[in-house]
């Protein structure tokens, strides 16, 4: 019993690990990338009145790249802004259904983007949309969104099965 119970902390740290590094990892990769068109289109403009042809879809892309790759981390760790107003009215356990309530609701509220996320890649793909400029395809990104927003729904959902406000334990981080 022992055993398992070790093994599946050890796989939880490998899901955690593999969550976090490969979120965190694509991310930094794609800031860096969108930093590079940006001195590139700099460069061009100043130097050499020639700037960066389809710099700004790039740009463009590659931030709601970023802002969807992060937020799945930024819900796993409980990172979004709260507001405590009602907090000092209520006592240990009024807060408790309260922030009980608040997960529900968060759960039911990230589902709903996600499922609706989901629809609009399909449609994308479905029209073969993509940018005026560069006729780079769209689908890739809403797809991404769509999936990086269920896994910020999943993160939601062990959230409110565990009771943690926290996934990831700060030894972690």
């Amino acid at each position: 019993m022992k055993a398992s119970l070790r093994a599946s902390a050890g796989s939880r740290e490998v899901v955690v690990l593999l969550y976090r590094h490969l979120l965190s990892g694509t991310a930094a990769i794609v800031m860096f990338m969108m930093m590079l068109v940006t001195l590139i289109d700099v460069l061009g403009r100043y130097l050499f009145s020639s700037p960066l042809n389809g710099a700004y879809e790039l740009t463009e892309l590659m931030l709601a790249a970023v802002i969807f790759l992060g937020l799945p981390l930024i819900t796993a760790e409980g990172g979004h802004i709260a507001v405590d107003l009602l907090d000092s009215f209520f006592g240990s356990w009024g807060q408790r259904i309260q922030n009980a309530l608040i997960e529900v609701i968060n759960v039911l509220a990230f589902g709903t983007f996600t499922w609706v996320l989901w629809e609009h890649a399909l449609k994308v793909q479905r029209y073969a949309d993509t940018t005026a400029v560069l006729q780079i395809p769209l689908s890739w990104l809403a797809f991404m969104m769509a999936i990086t927003t269920g896994l910020a729904t999943l993160a939601l959902v062990l959230r409110l099965i565990f009771g943690s406000s926290r996934l990831f334990a700060q030894g972690e981080q």
